[in-house]
């Protein structure tokens, strides 16, 4: 135990000397120091496992000398502990020690054998606590910060991968004579895409665990613009979401529903050169996220059955609602609004995505979360 007392008065130093020595023997280094800058100089030469320090020197105050300590190793992170000893009895200068540095604190009339071992052991235990917490903290940060690296490359890579299989399925939709597989393949393409969109948000962002849906709906609104060649002095398209971050396992679903909505106007809604606009919204609403995809065109055919829906894509949106716990409905009118309602959180998914459930009877489409 290598100990420093800096004080000016000798028989201080003295007994303080002798009442360690009945504690740690041997093991005892005891070096003085008449005056602060005295004192300094072996806080930064000798290395010290504790230094006693004098509240009042010739040269400044207990204080100012901790103050000067700080500017080589600051007081949340000390090199060694510092036991404050003072005449006056003060709770304001405990405090004020404390605060400036120092790991506990004795009035000199009241220090005993068993008082200074005591304090000089809790003040180096403290300090050696204070250390081994900041080199875990260090450790956790770092291990932290390349598990996230590592988390952002493999999101790199799932998005690069999906990008060779979306372009795979463009080349063999162009190699394709058939309108109707063209067609096919062109919107699997778009599936996939859509998808790598979250990918590659979650590697361009900071936060891994939630993708910002309002980015990602522009995002996927633009890319399907120019999948199917809009002529937006046409088709006038506009997307406003409110700030709604999602988890990663409900982003995915909901950049697929939206997919898929948005997919399913611009096919649909506007035949023959028909002029219109498209509206992509979204909202939070008593503890649910809810989307809307209206637009004004010609509207669900009179005939349709919803029991018996023949487009993929609807059949995507109802499973993909299933697995949020949501509803999904489309009402009638002046063109058509699609409308899915999901739990903002606690979502639970129920595994892989499976083409199974056909749309219920009714008014309209739904898709109920009691639904088996």
């Amino acid at each position: 135990m290598r100990v420093i007392m800096v004080d000016d008065s000798a028989a201080d130093r003295k007994l303080c000397r002798i009442l360690l020595e009945e504690q740690h023997g041997s093991t005892l280094e005891f070096i003085e120091a008449r005056d602060a800058a005295h004192g300094l100089d072996l806080c930064r030469t000798a290395g010290p496992d504790c230094v006693l320090l004098d509240y009042k020197l010739p040269d400044m105050t207990g204080l100012e000398f901790l103050s000067a300590l700080t500017c080589d190793s600051p007081a949340d992170l000390p090199t060694f502990a510092v036991v404050m000893l003072t005449n006056m009895a003060s709770e304001q200068v405990a405090v004020q020690a404390m605060k400036g540095g120092a790991q506990d604190y004795l009035v000199k009339e009241r220090v005993t054998a068993e008082a200074l071992s005591s304090a000089v052991e809790k003040a180096t235990q403290k300090v050696g606590l204070i250390r081994t917490l900041k080199t875990e903290r260090d450790r956790l940060a770092a291990s932290l910060s390349e598990k996230e690296t590592l988390l952002k490359e493999v999101h790199h890579r799932v998005k690069n991968n999906l990008q060779v299989i979306a372009s795979l399925l463009r080349l063999q939709a162009d190699g394709i004579g058939d309108p109707r597989l063209t067609t096919a393949l062109r919107e699997s393409q778009n599936r996939v895409e859509s998808m790598a969109l979250i990918h590659e948000q979650l590697y361009e962002t900071e936060d891994l665990r939630e993708v910002d849906l309002a980015r990602h709906a522009s995002l996927l609104a633009l890319n399907l613009v120019h999948s199917y060649a809009i002529d937006e002095g046409r088709i006038s398209w506009n997307v406003s979401i409110e700030a709604v971050p999602l988890a990663v396992d409900r982003a995915i679903p909901a950049g697929l529903i939206l997919n898929e909505l948005i997919s399913n106007a611009f096919k649909h809604a506007f035949p023959d050169g028909r002029k219109g606009s498209l509206s992509i919204e979204g909202r939070r609403s008593d503890g649910h996220v809810v989307l809307e995809v209206r637009d004004d065109g010609v509207g669900m055919p009179e005939g349709a059955d919803p029991a018996r829906p023949k487009s993929l894509g609807l059949e995507i949106v109802a499973i993909l609602t299933r697995q949020l716990k949501g509803t999904f409905e489309i009402e009638r009118g002046c063109g058509a609004l699609c409308r899915v309602t999901f739990p903002e959180s606690h979502f639970q998914p129920e595994g892989h995505f499976q083409p199974e459930g056909r749309f219920q009877p009714g008014g309209h489409f739904r898709k109920d979360e009691a639904q088996p």
